[in-house]
């Protein structure tokens, strides 16, 4: 695991959450259906942000496979889903 992972991560929370408390401001400047569409997306792009919280603190927990069933769509994915290679046919006696 690298060591920065955590900050890559806390960027990109601090992203949503920053997108978030505008929205929510520009909402509470609206009126009408604007209003009630503004607080709707900003409450969800601050559940996003804990959502992201929760996935970086609980993915290496996985060990780099999908968790719950899920597929793993990293590298070499499909590699991991076959089974063992063919085995070789044996060489003809005496040459």
């Amino acid at each position: 695991m690298h060591p920065f992972f955590f900050v890559g991560a806390i960027h990109h929370v601090l992203v949503v959450a920053v997108v978030a408390f505008f929205v929510l401001f520009a909402a509470s400047k609206a009126e009408g259906f604007v209003k009630i569409l503004g607080n709707v997306l900003g409450y969800l792009l601050l559940i996003f942000a804990v959502l992201l919280i929760v996935c970086a603190t609980f993915a290496p927990t996985f060990g780099g496979h999908a968790g719950f069933g899920g597929m793993h769509w990293g590298m070499g994915g499909a590699y991991h889903m076959q089974g063992p290679p063919p085995a070789q046919p044996a060489p003809p006696p005496g040459k």
